[in-house]
């Protein structure tokens, strides 16, 4: 569960300088708040593995979202016409694949523990109490933010 005091923006504004080096400024986080804990992991291990493959300075996060219920973090060369070495494609992969896995275990929501579930048609991660308000949110038509009063 996130704390009472939690800030959204401030948080984001530390990740933003404490990964200058790959986020760009005007990046969205396209996630609710129980995802920006394991963006702020994911962050320091891609940049971990740039630094290592020497290409800091050559890559940039393009973008953060929710898809399909899960977590992505996409990483491209800062130029359209490069590319990645296979040796940090694969890195970056395994990143990416043990916090996609991390995220459909993770709600998105509050960060408590969660499980990829079909709410309707749409795929989210949820914990048990904002599943049950997802749902009741669906049942009574649909009507104002499923998880706000």
């Amino acid at each position: 569960m996130l704390p009472e005091s939690f800030e959204r923006n401030a948080y984001i504004a530390g990740l933003h300088e404490k990964h200058a080096r790959i986020l760009p400024p005007d990046i969205a986080f396209a996630v609710d708040d129980g995802w920006l804990q394991l963006i702020a992991d994911s962050l320091q291990e891609i940049e971990a593995c740039l630094e290592r493959h020497d290409w800091i300075a050559k890559a940039t996060v393009r973008q953060i979202k929710e898809k399909l219920g899960d977590l992505r973090i996409y990483v491209r060369p800062r130029r359209a016409s490069a590319s990645f070495p296979k040796a940090l494609q694969a890195d970056l992969f395994e990143v990416q694949k043990r916090f996609t896995g991390k995220s459909i275990e993770t709600c998105e929501q509050c960060g408590d523990p969660g499980k990829l579930d079909n709410f309707d048609g749409y795929l989210q991660t949820l914990c048990e109490r904002h599943s049950d308000q997802r749902r009741a949110w669906i049942a009574g038509g649909r009507k104002g933010d499923p998880f706000h009063d």
